[in-house]
């Protein structure tokens, strides 16, 4: 496995690690990552730790199963899906949804450039049209 492999790879799991601190320790100070479906970025450790608890909150018992990893020299692409129940209130760019209580499945793909053993940029592309839809807060 290469370093870069390594790297996105502890990112990603951390997840169902429930270990925020094991992912954040994999990102850069002045790392530039962007939520490409809430344009939104998020530079740097604290902001990833952020948006695990915001994203933790609403789905206490998610799940993050990693599919695919390709890698070209300090670039990864991964492939993962998501999957939980939403029990807790979910805050979004658009105001805090109140628990649906209805289960969630996404494809989400990672776009991630590692340097000397940290994250140093990336973007996540999700469906977030498909999350709003199976949470049923607009019509199918």
């Amino acid at each position: 496995m290469t370093e870069t492999e390594r790297v996105v790879r502890i990112f990603h799991e951390s997840w169902d690690l429930r270990d925020p601190d094991r992912g954040a320790a994999v990102i850069a100070e002045d790392c530039q990552f962007e939520d490409v479906a809430r344009e939104e970025l998020q530079p740097g450790p604290e902001a990833y730790k952020n948006d695990y608890y915001r994203w933790r909150e609403a789905f206490p018992y998610g799940e993050c199963k990693v599919v695919n990893v390709i890698v070209q020299d300090d670039w990864a692409v991964v492939e993962f899906v998501n999957r939980g129940t939403h029990t807790g209130p979910l805050e979004t760019s658009r105001g805090t949804f109140a628990p649906t209580g209805r289960k969630v499945k996404v494809r989400y793909c990672s776009v991630m450039r590692v340097a000397e053993g940290k994250v140093v940029e990336g973007r996540d592309y999700y469906d977030s049209a498909g999350i709003i839809q199976q949470l049923g807060l607009v019509g199918d």
